[in-house]
């Protein structure tokens, strides 16, 4: 899963590159094609050849600046939808990252409850036998102390019945108590 979280890391960071280098370059075509100039030299005299030679220059930059916006127009209709793909693209495997990285999280979170409860269920049976080693010395003692002292006398009451203990459940856990043996 980790794999697929650098995995999908790797794909978002290319795709963040690969549209800013669009929309640069977008950018760039709609910067030429609204800063696009025409140089236009007016003669200085009005003979007919001069604004004939006049009129051909302006058609050729005329010509020259629609075959250049065309261009540009076709350059940037290839690159917005490209664009907006990408975008789309980019959406979808952002939300599959946020999906693996939530369910990466909910994994490793059940990895520490299942440890927890298993500490828990383990310092349980450990305090469960240091309360029959409790009792052991007790009924060992007990006897003793009523030959010592001469007198009925109960040194230990146990009124503890149960301990916390985590019980596995279908859908999780639940934390009840046993009964000490």
């Amino acid at each position: 899963m980790k794999e697929n979280i650098a995995e999908l890391k790797l794909e978002i960071d290319t795709l963040y590159t690969e549209i800013d280098s669009l929309e640069g370059q977008i950018e760039t075509l709609s910067q030429k094609r609204s800063s696009f100039q025409i140089n236009v030299s007016f003669p200085r005299d009005s003979t007919p050849e001069v604004l004939a030679e006049f009129r051909k220059k302006n058609t050729e930059e005329a010509a020259r600046w629609q075959v250049e916006v065309k261009e540009i127009n076709q350059s940037l209709k290839v690159l917005k939808p490209q664009l907006n793909q990408k975008k789309t693209t980019l959406q979808e495997k952002k939300s599959q990252l946020k999906y693996l990285e939530l369910q990466q999280q909910v994994y490793e979170g059940a990895k520490d409850l299942q440890e927890q409860v298993q500490k828990v269920n383990e310092k349980a049976n450990q305090l469960e036998a240091e309360i029959q080693n409790l009792k052991q010395i007790y009924q060992q003692l007990n006897p003793l102390y009523l030959q010592w002292v001469q007198n009925p006398a109960n040194i230990v009451d146990f009124n503890a019945t149960t301990i916390p203990y985590v019980y596995i459940k279908d859908n999780g856990f639940e934390l009840g108590n046993k009964k000490i043996k």
